[in-house]
């Protein structure tokens, strides 16, 4: 494995009435890629990517972000949408004055680093999307709602039998149920998952339901589409919360976009697959090609009808 120990420096943010901040990981290699700034999902912040970040530390300097509402950031307006967190992520790449990024968006993070190309390509060298759909699908939906319920406003948590069945049907969408015998890992990751869902606090669980509710009844991705700048949509070829075809709609409303699966893998490929994901991402941003991969397969991006699709 290719990695290499990182120096860590921690960069607060503050933006209107929001604070928040980032991990700045460097080596002293000489990179030959732009940094890669990391937005990642719902259920993750700054420190939940330490086996990826030794990978593509080795590669590139990378810029983790706990975005307003997530990690140790300040709360969000419970009505503040992803424009205002892509927003925030611009603001905190310019302060950093990192000049062009590539930026990753993963699951949550996708629409952010979506608007944020949109809005600034000014400021993105590459784009990178992981686990993106759309419009959240009923499945989803339905265990987002139960979370919901389950925290409610309530300054206690939940009962053990609660909790442990909303954790279960998480963890039956973000580790595809149906196919987790196929999936590398996939019992593993399921278990860490439902045990890191079972240990959360009060506070975190209402900030997490808080995250979701804002995925639900809404287009994810504006209309207008991008151009102009090299993108690659992937996730796994199991995945059932964001699937291969919602994959492919985002992917299609991007002109000239890479789209990839990565095989035996689903929404959490980064956990299951991670050797796999981070040659994957570090390919991409290296100009190296990403077709012929034999961990992936390529189908062509289809359109469903999503709104950026219809621009």
């Amino acid at each position: 494995m290719d990695t290499v120990e990182a120096d860590e420096r921690l960069v607060p943010f503050s933006l209107r009435d929001m604070t928040y901040a980032c991990r700045v990981l460097t080596t002293r290699r000489r990179y030959s890629t732009e940094p890669l700034v990391l937005i990642g999902g719902a259920l993750q912040d700054m420190y939940s990517w330490p086996r990826l970040e030794r990978r593509l530390t080795a590669h590139t300097t990378l810029v983790l972000m706990d975005l307003p509402g997530t990690g140790n950031a300040g709360d969000l307006d419970a009505g503040a949408g992803f424009e205002i967190l892509a927003e925030a992520a611009g603001h905190a790449i310019e302060r950093l004055g990192l000049g062009r990024v590539n930026i990753l968006g993963a699951s949550y993070g996708a629409p952010i680093a979506y608007r944020l190309t949109q809005s600034r390509p000014d400021l993105v060298a590459r784009l990178l999307l992981a686990g993106a759909t759309p419009r959240v699908g009923p499945r989803l939906t339905a265990v987002v709602r139960q979370g919901l319920e389950l925290v409610g406003s309530h300054s206690r948590p939940a009962d053990e039998p609660a909790r442990r069945d909303y954790a279960r049907n998480v963890v039956d969408v973000l580790v595809n149920s149906a196919t987790r015998h196929e999936v590398a890992q996939g019992a593993a990751v399921a278990r860490l998952l439902e045990r890191q869902l079972l240990r959360t606090s009060q506070s975190a669980a209402l900030r997490y339901a808080a995250c979701h509710e804002r995925l639900l009844d809404t287009d994810l991705y504006p209309a207008g589409g991008i151009a102009g700048v090299p993108a690659l949509v992937f996730t796994g070829e199991h995945d059932c919360a964001s699937s291969p075809e919602e994959n492919s709609a985002v992917a299609a409303t991007i002109s000239d976009c890479a789209f990839a699966l990565i095989r035996d893998a689903d929404h959490m490929a980064h956990l299951e697959r991670e050797a796999e994901y981070a040659d994957l991402v570090t390919r991409f941003l290296r100009d190296q090609p990403v077709q012929g991969l034999p961990y992936c397969r390529y189908p062509q991006a289809k359109d469903p009808g999503c709104p950026a699709c219809r621009s």
